[in-house]
């Protein structure tokens, strides 16, 4: 097995390096108005299809030749390219230059998921007050949508402020876990609570949700706009978090971070110890530690890289793991290490060995 999955990572540096002179060519072919339509003909593509296929080969090719230059190199996907480059398009190129080449920086082993919200918050970040009006913009659109399905389905749609929607994701979440399930999946009992709010408003509503906002003191204070950071990653106005932090009901915790924004300390005080590991870990890691994995560690196991009881309960032995890659590690025996600074490492059963480093809380955008 290991030698397969050694050949299937070559196939796959092959294939990146061949997407790289892909794009580089379609760029080249690009001189008139009518290219795409050359183009598209040669790749058998749909006209709408060529016309996306050109612009993204165009525009990486001129704007971000060092994405190719990772792509010939192996580091990273064509699905990657996309991940850094989509996020800029609404910022100046030098701006989105260098938030793309300080993102590459740590590109090798990082998902297209992790490097699109990587080059999003050191934009978000570099420029405040942008970020703020496109989410102000994006406010006013909020809408909720009806679309039809197959077989007697309908998918209902609400566009909501992410913390908003993290609210009410928690807050359904919640009661359906009270809920018995009476044969239904945990999805189904979410979509029976959903439609039970909305349309009887049962007593069993509850309380509003708890959401963790991270956010500089300084913001907090009004000195200055940096933006708060949800606990899944996603960065809010500052505005927006002092409105939050207005609301009765807040409390404030202590966060204590380094230079490079990584966390040090938690310090709720008002949590028994086994709680605040509890708190420290999953704010340290704001997805499960294993590689390319984006699930938000709050729905998290938190799993003892040594089996307790011969492995302490402290942050330098535990991790958060979706339930998938929870059962997959003891299912295969892979090894797990948490170093003092949360960096995790994974050895697989087949030999293969990959490192994961938790995002720092408030990384400067460049």
């Amino acid at each position: 097995m290991e030698a397969k999955v050694a050949r299937l990572i070559e196939y796959e540096r092959g294939i990146r390096r061949a997407q790289a002179e892909r794009l580089r060519l379609i760029a080249e072919l690009n001189v008139d108005d009518w290219a795409v339509i050359d183009i598209g003909m040669a790749l058998q593509l749909s006209p709408s299809n060529a016309s996306s296929l050109v612009q993204w080969a165009t525009r990486v090719a001129t704007l971000f030749p060092d994405v190719l230059e990772a792509m010939e190199a192996g580091v990273i996907s064509e699905w990657s390219a996309h991940g850094l480059v989509d996020p800029t398009e609404d910022y100046t190129p030098e701006l989105a230059q260098k938030a793309v080449a300080k993102t590459l920086e740590t590109a090798e082993g990082r998902c297209c998921q992790q490097l699109r919200r990587s080059v999003q918050r050191r934009l978000q970040r570099a420029d405040p007050a942008g970020h703020a009006r496109r989410c102000a913009g994006r406010r006013r659109g909020r809408k909720v949508e009806l679309y039809d399905e197959d077989d007697g389905m309908a998918v209902l749609k609400s566009e909501q402020p992410v913390e908003v929607a993290q609210a009410m994701y928690t807050k359904i979440d919640r009661l359906a876990r009270a809920e018995p399930k009476n044969g239904r999946s945990m999805d189904a009992v979410r979509a029976d609570v959903l439609a039970a709010l909305v349309l009887e408003e049962p007593k069993s509503a509850g309380s509003k949700a708890l959401i963790q906002v991270t956010v500089p003191i300084t913001a907090l204070l009004g000195v200055d706009d940096r933006p708060g950071q949800l606990d899944a990653g996603q960065l809010i106005p500052a505005e927006v978090v002092r409105d939050l932090m207005s609301q009765p009901g807040t409390v404030f915790h202590r966060l204590l971070t380094d230079g490079a924004g990584n966390l040090l300390e938690y310090s709720p005080g008002m949590y028994r110890p086994k709680a605040e590991v509890d708190r420290f870990i999953r704010t340290r890691h704001r997805t499960c530690v294993m590689p390319c994995c984006s699930h938000p560690s709050r729905s998290c196991d938190l799993d003892h890289a040594v089996a307790w009881p011969e492995g302490k309960t402290t942050g330098t032995n535990l991790g958060p793991l979706d339930r998938r890659h929870h059962r997959y590690k003891h299912a295969t025996k892979a090894k797990v290490t948490i170093a003092e600074d949360g960096t995790a490492s994974i050895q697989t059963r087949w030999g293969q060995t990959y490192s994961t480093k938790p995002d720092p809380l408030d990384e400067p955008p460049f």
